[in-house]
């Protein structure tokens, strides 16, 4: 049985996780879907929550292309990550549907830096969004008191997560939709995953007549950077993306990570690069991942940067 294992400990650079996460899906991508592939993550002593939701839905993935045996080891030997992934439900998450009062059960996690995997349904039925929107309520307010986010700082957050969950809702045609988040307050930073893993941004310009130039995950990635809106009688808004990842990198001076197909925009103070990478390292869906700073500059207005 071919086995992998997992990385024990991820620094805390921002592409870390990314990296590694990347590192995954081309070592599968290189087994036969009939090998029993074995991943081992038991060794883990620190774990990073955009490379800790990446995992299962890597592994779901290549399930969906035929692969038929994917084990993830995760009888994890030190204790406190034993206890933190119990904590944060990895690798199953918590569905939305069946929790009874979401800000009750939300509430243990206020002394905590970390929120649990958030599993939410895609479904726009009237029962369906009235419990997701009531719980992901909840975890907006988790997250503000979390991090103590106030003012400038409390409606940017709001505004990072509902955008990109919104894209969740609106692109993916998924059944689900994945959120983690985790503070450093000594680093002054909220690290937040947003993810799906149903169309990729290039497949939903695909489906509009206007858009049938945008043939490659690049452009299809470069147009969405470009705020190219997505608006017609059956997709009724654009990404947010252009407007949300401004807000972040330039107006609070974070940095934003989009991957779709086999192409990634990464945005920071250094850089904003749109990149391609080699066809087998493949997201299907849309992979998000920013890091949040915990104060403002002077000057920062959050309405400076809303969707119009």
């Amino acid at each position: 049985m071919p086995t992998l294992h997992l990385p024990s400990q991820i620094n805390d650079a921002f592409g870390a996780p990314i990296g590694h996460m990347f590192r995954l899906i081309d070592w599968i991508s290189q087994r036969s879907q009939y090998e029993h592939i074995e991943l081992d993550y038991s060794g883990c002593r620190f774990a990073h929550p955009f490379y800790s939701v990446a995992i299962p839905l890597v592994i779901q993935q290549f399930k969906r292309k035929g692969y038929q045996s994917i084990i993830l080891k995760k009888n994890f030997g030190k204790i406190s990550v034993n206890e933190y992934m119990g904590y944060i439900k990895f690798p199953e998450g918590i569905d939305p549907l069946d929790t009874e009062d979401p800000a009750k059960y939300l509430e243990k996690y206020k002394g905590k830096t970390y929120i649990p995997l958030i599993c939410f349904p895609v479904g726009e039925g009237p029962e369906v969004s009235g419990i997701r929107d009531h719980f992901l309520s909840a975890v907006n307010k988790l997250l503000t008191t979390i991090t103590g986010a106030t003012g400038a700082l409390r409606h940017a957050l709001m505004y990072l997560i509902d955008e990109t969950v919104n894209n969740v809702l609106h692109h993916s045609e998924d059944e689900r939709g994945y959120l983690l988040a985790q503070y450093y307050p000594n680093k002054g930073y909220l690290d937040l995953a947003i993810v799906d893993i149903g169309n990729t941004i290039l497949q939903t310009y695909q489906k509009l007549d206007k858009y049938l130039h945008v043939n490659t995950h690049k452009l299809a990635m470069e147009a969405a950077m470009a705020g190219k809106s997505t608006k017609s009688l059956d997709v009724d808004r654009g990404f947010g993306i252009s407007t949300s990842k401004r807000m972040l990198t330039e107006g609070l001076h974070g940095k934003y990570f989009l991957y779709s197909g086999h192409v990634y925009n990464i945005h920071t103070d250094e850089q904003n690069v749109v990149t391609e990478l080699p066809e087998n390292i493949f997201w299907q869906g849309a992979y998000a991942c920013m890091r949040i700073p915990d104060s403002v500059p002077k000057g920062f207005n959050p309405a400076d940067y809303y969707e119009g």
